[in-house]
């Protein structure tokens, strides 16, 4: 069962649709959008939200790039 995913370079691409095909499943409550962009971001999880009619995204400014930006 999985309750919380984190999904990087989640704005575009594979991780969007993954976070959009994870959000279907049961069991998922949230997932993580971590973006190093927050306002594509932003854009991303409004799109998500309103193809999946759930609420359960939140938006992480992450670059795994960037050691204090993953801490």
């Amino acid at each position: 069962m999985l309750k919380t995913i984190l999904i990087t370079g989640a704005n575009a691409g594979l991780g969007k649709e993954s976070a959009r095909q994870l959000a279907m499943q049961p069991g998922v409550e949230k997932i993580y959008l971590g973006c190093r962009n927050v306002e594509k971001a932003r854009i991303a999880k409004q799109e998500l939200e309103q193809r999946v009619g759930k609420t359960m995204f939140e938006i992480l400014k992450i670059d795994v790039s960037d050691l204090d930006s993953v801490r």
